[in-house]
């Protein structure tokens, strides 16, 4: 009886003593929810950076001037792999690389008549 009575103290002091402290459960995803995520945050087998054969099997943006597989504007989940790899203009909200403000020369690259794919 004593044992339980210590054990049941314990209990309460660990559970006061996290209350006070401010522990809380946490909200951390678990390993099971990031697994499949690339070093750049994203599905592994959408990244371009960690599957570059992407930039070649998916074509041109002719739109907006890049490779499918970079294009941020119709793929927007990349813009965290960008902004992971330190590619990222916070005053464009565009990757540094393909921001037409920062780098106007990029302007010459966009040929819509090539589509998305192309």
């Amino acid at each position: 009886m004593r044992q339980m009575i210590t054990c049941c103290c314990l209990s309460l002091c660990f559970v006061a003593l996290s209350a006070i402290s401010g522990c809380k459960p946490s909200n951390s995803p678990s390993a099971d929810a990031v697994a499949g995520r690339c070093p750049h945050d994203i599905k592994a087998e959408k990244c371009p950076f960690c599957t570059p054969a992407l930039i070649e099997s998916d074509g041109f943006c002719g739109g907006h001037g890049v490779a499918e597989a970079l294009c941020y504007q119709c793929r927007p989940y990349l813009k965290t792999a960008f902004k992971a790899k330190g590619d990222w203009c916070k005053e464009h909200e565009a990757p540094d690389s393909q921001c037409m403000t920062c780098h106007p020369e990029l302007k010459a690259k966009i040929d819509e008549s090539r589509g998305h794919g192309s």
